[in-house]
């Protein structure tokens, strides 16, 4: 009965050492590099969306429509820098929205801007509350 467990020991030690962690060792899927450039690609996109919303918000007719209905842009500009993703997609797609009304032209121009703009700053303020 010793000679059998002796054996198994010795059987079993050599398969116990060779799965260890350490050569498990698993290798990385991506890069530091990679990682390093998908994370600024995704700050500059925030950034670029934040500006997207902020230039509406510095509008003339905003700040009109927001001051009637006794809205502070200031704290929407406060909101906005604390926005990201899927939220600050969404507001820059609204903003984006308003930006290209203006630059068509016409009657509808301010009707939609100034909906959507109404849109954009209680969004964000309900967001800050």
């Amino acid at each position: 009965m010793r000679l059998m467990n002796k054996i198994a020991a010795l059987t079993l030690i050599p398969m116990f050492l060779l799965s260890s962690p350490a050569l498990a060792e698993q290798h990385r899927i991506v890069d530091a590099a990679a990682m390093d450039q998908a994370l600024a690609g995704k700050a500059e996109t925030e950034r670029t969306q934040r500006d997207a919303v902020q230039r509406v918000l510095d509008r003339d007719d905003v700040r009109q429509v927001a001051a009637s209905m006794g809205l502070s842009v200031a704290d929407a500009r406060a909101a906005v820098a604390t926005l990201s993703g899927a939220e600050l997609g969404a507001m820059a797609a609204q903003a984006t929205a308003v930006e290209g009304a203006a630059l068509s032209g016409g009657a509808n121009t301010i009707t939609i801007s100034l909906t959507v703009a109404l849109l954009l700053l209680i969004i964000v303020i309900l967001l800050v509350k």
